[in-house]
């Protein structure tokens, strides 16, 4: 009686589990890599956070074989939200400029409650005016 008891109580447990997994919002496994790749220069992008209310946080690599990767990336990237809010990084955790390979986080303050959607802008990367990646934020 009392193992039953017991497996009933797990299976509970799971199964409420199970329902809060389906239930939770989009967090950063959800959002897909996004890549520009032009002028000889690839740049990935893959959100590691992008909830309303908290940080922003970006994953960042740039990878080429033909030019100079010198940029600050805090001053050439901005995040916009469809609601009207731009924001600007507030820290790069990563390689620092020069070099073919570099890659890092980038940090933006706590996005507004009322956002849907937030688009990434890297301007001037090899000759590029604009690398543009958006997402829908859950």
């Amino acid at each position: 009686m009392k193992a039953r008891r017991s497996k009933t109580v797990i299976l509970v447990a799971v199964a409420a589990l199970l329902a809060a997994a389906v239930a939770a919002p989009a967090n950063a496994a959800d959002y897909e890599r996004q890549t520009s790749n032009e002028n000889g220069v690839r740049v990935d992008v893959v959100p590691r956070e992008v909830e309303k209310g908290k940080t922003a946080r970006f994953e960042i690599r740039l990878n080429t074989h033909s030019v100079a990767l010198s940029q600050d990336l805090k001053t050439v990237s901005v995040l916009e939200t469809d609601s009207g809010s731009v924001l600007r990084p507030e820290q790069w955790e990563g390689s620092g400029p020069g070099g073919h390979h570099r890659r890092g986080v980038l940090y933006f303050s706590a996005l507004p409650s009322d956002t849907g959607e937030v688009t990434l802008t890297i301007k001037d990367i090899a000759g590029v005016p604009e690398r543009t990646f958006r997402w829908k934020v859950e």
